[in-house]
């Protein structure tokens, strides 16, 4: 039998949640351990908190001037992210990492709708089974303008996001774009050559995606892709002469690194 005084009742997008006395017990001994001094950092990755942990996160009474929160590796699904994205006690939030967990396209949907939305600089969704569908959403809303971190790494996007990306005005701040194994092949490539939204691009992690000798060619003709210092293109198929080619190319005078194979 669960008292009135056991349970704490808060109503979000899925109806009626029972939140413990022990499990906000429990996540308040947590957030106590892992928040740093200045309380502008809140570092919870490989608690495995789950989907529950982040629902005692959110009901806590605790007001958070937190900018940087790290979810990674907790076990996450679409639930535990809509009642962070729901949440309004990370207004401050700058850089959000949500890596190796499941949160997948139900859970990317949601966080265009989250009160930080405009305000990150860094997201890190790397591992979380996230297809062209909730991509598409993502990279389709105009709310990330401050955005200059983005890691899709690990999760199967394909190409159509990324052209649309490539397109979008809201991502003209981005610094570093990970697509590490994103099912990337030479249509998003060509299109990303020609992206005059990433002109401030520095660092591009290409790397183990379809990618052939045309890829290499295109990104070797860029006129707007002039800004990179590290370009990272191991294990595609490239070839010598891609790399030959990206080598020889006058939009690449910035290069610091290349990695390939």
């Amino acid at each position: 039998m669960i008292l009135g005084s056991d349970v704490r009742s808060i109503r979000n997008r899925g109806g009626i949640d029972l939140v413990t006395a022990t499990k906000l017990e429990y996540i308040n001994r947590v957030i106590d351990e892992c928040l740093s001094e200045d309380g502008e950092a809140l570092e919870l990755n490989g608690k495995f908190i789950g989907d529950e942990g982040v629902e005692a996160l959110v009901s806590t009474n605790r007001n958070f001037d937190v900018e940087n929160l790290d979810l990674s590796k907790n076990k996450l699904t679409w639930r535990g992210a809509h009642h962070l994205f729901a949440s309004q006690q990370f207004n401050k939030l700058k850089r959000l990492y949500l890596g190796d967990n499941n949160i997948s396209d139900r859970g990317l949907k949601a966080l265009p709708e989250a009160n930080f939305a405009g305000n990150l600089s860094l997201l890190d969704l790397r591992f979380n089974n996230i297809g062209p569908e909730g991509a598409r959403a993502f990279v389709e809303c105009d709310k990330f303008r401050k955005l200059q971190v983005l890691i899709f790494q690990e999760n199967p996007i394909g190409d159509d996001p990324v052209i649309t990306l490539a397109k979008a005005p809201a991502f003209a701040n981005l610094r570093k774009l990970n697509l590490y194994r994103t099912d990337l092949s030479v249509k998003g490539i060509k299109t990303l050559a020609k992206s005059k939204v990433l002109q401030r691009v520095k660092h591009l992690n290409l790397a183990r995606n379809y990618l052939n000798l045309d890829s290499a060619q295109y990104l070797a003709k860029t006129k707007t892709l002039v800004n990179i210092e590290t370009l990272l293109m191991f294990d595609t198929g490239i070839g010598d002469a891609g790399v030959k080619a990206i080598m020889e190319s006058e939009a690449f005078k910035k290069l610091k690194t290349l990695r390939v194979t």
